[in-house]
């Protein structure tokens, strides 16, 4: 679990300066609040261990296997 490798203070940092890809939401995570971020850094940690790696990422528009999550396209 990548939150387990870094202190909450690495988090926060990265949270505002590391370009995440899809579907993470990068600009989202910098209009978070330094409290904000915290929150969510100590809610994760607090889970406890991590179960099994989510799939590799798959470039748009390229097949993919297993279990995935459809979002529909935006309405034109």
């Amino acid at each position: 679990m990548f939150v387990r490798t870094i202190d909450e203070e690495g988090f926060v940092r990265m949270a505002r300066t590391r370009d995440f890809r899809p579907p993470m939401p990068t600009a989202n995570l910098r209009a978070y609040t330094d409290a904000d971020l915290r929150a969510i850094y100590r809610y994760v940690r607090a889970l406890g261990p991590a179960g099994a790696p989510a799939l590799a990422w798959v470039p748009p528009g390229r097949p993919v296997s297993g279990p995935v999550v459809r979002f529909p396209a935006p309405e034109r």
